[in-house]
């Protein structure tokens, strides 16, 4: 008897099986390319320190024109501002930069400098007024006057190089980028002691500057070489101190938290635990964060501080994220809080001036916003409604860097929209710790 077959499997039936995955994964693939090429709001940027070419280096015109096409195209495509509609910023930037091609073109000079390069960025870029984005020269060897011990006594100086300070404030306000005047101006006192900036601003810094300051005496001339950082003679103890700290005053029932740069960090955190620990210990009934001179950095600092605060929570803000081609609006969520063992039910009060800026910004806005506390001091530097969180991108020739912001924020208390952060009680920023001193003891 012959045996049967045996009955051979169906190889179309499997070829059909293996191809279902087979097309999943090229769909993935090519949906990841897309992402990437498209949508990813990181796409060419870098995280490394790319070091700019000399500010007298020589440029044609080719390549800068080429960088100034590769900026526009960057901003362009990364900028939250280009997919609103109606922006009158936006086209500002535009016109400035179609006007400065079309002048470049036709100037017939075939020889520039970074130093033009980064001027002409400049100007293009300030029409936009976003604090985060611009063209910085972030150079290693960049220097700085040789002693800050009258600029720190005096302030800004009457001239430089025999230029009136107020003409080269007027210049700098049409270069640097940001969002509120005062900011601008408060900054320019740090600014003029940067000899990358003196030269932005046509300073001849060949054989130092001179710096002409209005005394009780007269005008005075002090003259001033560059010189790396770590060799300027004058730099107060406060640019140097211990960027987040605290004391107690148990005899004031006071605690002073004091935050020079926002950064979210396993020691910050730690410092933060200890803090409120110490303050739960000695029965502190009064809190003092000290924001002045914060120039921002991570938003989590404040959601970790208020995480020890005895309230239910917090109402945060919206923002809207580019991702490539398509603007992503977030609303407004609340933040509700775990109540901790050590959780604050004094008074909180926080000190800001317009050196109050981005993330440390936030945190007073956080504050304000959700009446959680007193303000004392100065308008913040730059606006709760604003462009932030930056990309960052090196232009192809000059390696100038480019800072894009990619997100937009909304300030939480709708009603305040456009508005600064005011203080609750406002006054000469440098007073601000006694003044809320004097309020906590009389």
């Amino acid at each position: 008897m012959l045996n049967k077959p045996t009955r051979l499997p169906n190889m179309h039936k499997y070829k059909k099986l293996l191809i279902i995955p087979i097309i999943v994964a090229a769909i993935l693939i090519l949906w990841f390319l897309i992402y990437q090429l498209v949508f990813n709001p990181y796409r060419g940027t870098t995280d490394k320190h790319v070091e700019p070419l000399p500010l007298d280096a020589t440029l044609t015109e080719k390549q800068v024109l080429k960088d100034m096409d590769y900026t526009i195209k960057t901003i362009r495509s990364h900028h939250p501002a280009w997919l609103e509609k109606d922006n009158a910023k936006v086209q500002a930037v535009e016109e400035a930069y179609k006007n400065e091609r079309q002048k470049l073109q036709e100037d017939g000079t075939d020889s520039y400098t970074t130093l033009d390069e980064w001027y002409i960025l400049s100007g293009i870029i300030n029409k936009l007024h976003d604090g985060h984005t611009g063209v910085l020269y972030k150079s290693d060897s960049n220097c700085y006057i040789d002693d800050v011990t009258q600029v720190e006594k005096y302030g800004v100086p009457v001239e430089i190089n025999g230029n009136p300070s107020d003409q080269l404030l007027k210049d700098f306000m049409g270069l640097f980028s940001y969002e509120g005047d005062e900011y601008a101006r408060g900054i320019f006192i740090d600014i003029i002691q940067n000899e990358a900036y003196l030269k932005l601003l046509g300073v001849d810094t060949t054989d130092g500057v001179t710096f002409t300051f209005a005394t009780e005496e007269g005008n005075k001339d002090y003259h001033y070489s560059m010189v790396p950082y770590e060799q300027v003679k004058g730099i107060s103890q406060e640019r140097d101190e211990q960027w987040v700290d605290y004391e107690i005053d148990k005899d004031n029932s006071l605690a002073i938290f004091t935050l020079k740069e926002c950064n979210y960090d396993d020691y910050y955190i730690s410092t933060v635990n200890q803090f409120f620990k110490e303050v739960k210990e000695n029965k502190i009934e009064n809190i003092i964060v000290d924001l002045r001179n914060n120039g921002g950095g991570h938003s989590y600092v404040a959601d970790e501080f208020l995480s020890h605060l005895d309230i239910d929570g917090y109402n945060t803000w919206a923002c809207a994220i580019r991702y490539g081609i398509y603007l992503k609006k977030y609303d407004a969520s609340y933040n509700p809080v775990d109540k901790r063992p050590d959780a604050f039910s004094g008074n909180l009060y926080v000190l800001t001036d317009v050196n109050t800026y981005s993330a440390a910004m936030d945190f007073a806005m956080y504050v304000a916003d959700n009446d959680l506390g007193t303000i004392v001091g100065e308008a913040s530097g730059n606006m709760p409604d604003s462009y932030g969180d930056v990309l960052t991108f090196v232009t192809p020739n000059s390696s100038l860097n480019l800072r894009v912001s990619f997100k937009r924020w909304y300030r939480i208390d709708e009603t305040k929209s456009g508005q600064p952060i005011e203080p609750d009680v406002p006054c000469d920023p440098r007073d601000a710790l006694t003044v809320t001193k004097d309020m906590i003891c009389n």
